[in-house]
């Protein structure tokens, strides 16, 4: 498994010198052929990076939102919530679960969830773009080999 920005950085430099090589050469074959295994190689590379954005995101979907905001609403009606540091009690007495459920919302646990669940949607987004990008130099390859 090779590092996300590796694989970046890999694909800017070959994006880079395949519109030279389009830009100065004629259609050689065995060129194209080279440039199409490696964007083929650099989209396996993806795979790895795809499947475990997909997992986190999937981990942090609008199910598990409900679920986490749920626990910190009963910690706090049972008054077993555990306050982080710089955050303080918004009620003197534990709330009822209605109540409680509102307090979760501003909790420092929940939105970091939140910030959490907004990088692994934006991070799989980004990955997918990036394998249709690479999906696209290969198919115009393969057009410019017939």
């Amino acid at each position: 498994m090779r590092p996300l920005e590796e694989i970046i950085e890999e694909y800017d430099n070959l994006r880079a010198s395949f519109k030279n090589f389009t830009n100065v050469s004629e259609n050689n074959k065995d060129s194209l052929i080279e440039y199409q295994h490696r964007f083929v190689d650099l989209k396996a590379d993806l795979r790895y990076w795809h499947t475990k954005m997909m997992h986190a995101a999937t981990k942090r979907d609008e199910k598990a939102c409900t679920g986490i905001k749920f626990r910190i609403a009963v910690a706090m009606v049972r008054d077993e919530y555990v306050w982080s540091e710089g955050e303080k009690p918004m009620y003197d007495k534990p709330p009822a679960i209605g109540n409680a459920e509102k307090f979760a919302s501003a909790s420092k646990q929940y939105k970091e969830f939140l910030e959490q669940r907004a990088f692994y949607k934006e991070s799989l987004a980004n990955v997918n773009d990036l394998r249709d990008e690479i999906s696209s130099y290969i198919n115009l390859i393969k057009d410019r080999l017939k």
